[in-house]
């Protein structure tokens, strides 16, 4: 199949010559919304999905995946119904738990999530992304033994796992072992090098062991790959602030603020630095 060798558009188009002959295949209707997702097509991937449903009411993969789509919608509520309606039908699909999980993790129901993460597991013990999921929720609980054990139960499944390497070193940094933390975040960065989360996370770890320098690469690392992050912008003013250099630290500041405008970090350490440059500038609204 095209989809499977990744050919998305050379699938797409396939599908829809299958619709052309045949409008009432519910298969193809999935099979192309089920393409159009990766693609960014979410409009038409929940249209073909629910064109599925209406051909095919008993299709628990088709609910499966319009849920994927309607949550990428921003649609929790939608995607979360369509989760359950999936699972209605198929109650042993660990993926239809896991994606449920997140649903609810997302609406802030971090119970709701663990014992969905916990099913997935019971019915697929060496689901990776459940394991690094359950992590996860459980360190927003504040569990940090556990969720270190399960990052450790997903690496052991999968080594290259570099998200489940970059959440292991903040659990790592919370238990206040920076060393283990940044051996971590190094690791992910071995990993994945356009990993602008982890650029930062290791900046801060830098920042911290009193090496701006290697703190500011850092910063500047993760700005070149994802350069809307207010945070990070915030992170490299502070760091540029402590090695002296206030043009550039009130110039990161102000970044983040045009991207963040209620940023109440930026907007007091700009004050501040704006004082220490005896308000020059002419910097008075």
């Amino acid at each position: 199949m095209l989809l499977d060798k990744g050919d998305l558009d050379g699938a797409i188009a396939e599908y829809r010559q299958v619709l052309r002959l045949k409008p009432d295949d519910a298969k193809a209707h999935y099979n192309l919304g089920t393409a159009l997702t990766p693609k960014g097509d979410l409009d038409g991937a929940i249209a073909e999905h629910r064109q599925a449903l209406r051909l095919k009411p008993e299709f628990p993969e088709a609910h499966l995946n319009l849920g994927v789509a309607l949550r990428r919608k921003g649609d929790l509520d939608g995607a979360i119904a369509e989760y359950r309606q999936a699972l209605r039908q198929q109650p042993d699909d660990p993926e239809a738990h896991n994606d449920l999980g997140s649903g609810l993790r997302d609406k802030g129901d971090l119970d709701g999530a663990i014992a969905e993460y916990r099913q997935a597991l019971r019915l697929k013990p060496d689901d990776v992304k459940a394991h690094f999921n359950l992590g996860m929720a459980i360190r927003l609980k504040g569990d940090l033994d556990g969720a270190i054990a399960e990052y450790h139960q997903a690496l052991r499944l999968k080594p290259d796992y570099a998200e489940a390497h970059l959440s292991l070193g903040i659990a790592f940094k919370f238990k206040g072992d920076q060393d283990g933390a940044m051996a971590e975040y190094r690791v992910a960065l071995r990993l994945k090098p356009n990993y602008p989360e982890a650029h930062n996370d290791l900046g801060a770890a830098l920042k911290d062991k009193g090496d701006l320098d290697g703190a500011i690469a850092e910063y500047r690392q993760a700005l070149r790959l994802k350069p809307d992050d207010a945070d990070v912008h915030f992170n490299l003013g502070v760091a540029l602030r402590l090695k002296g250099d206030l043009d550039g630290a009130i110039a990161e500041y102000r970044q983040a603020l045009r991207l963040k405008p209620d940023f109440r970090g930026a907007q007091n350490n700009l004050a501040i630095a704006l004082k220490l440059k005896g308000g020059a500038d002419g910097d008075h609204h």
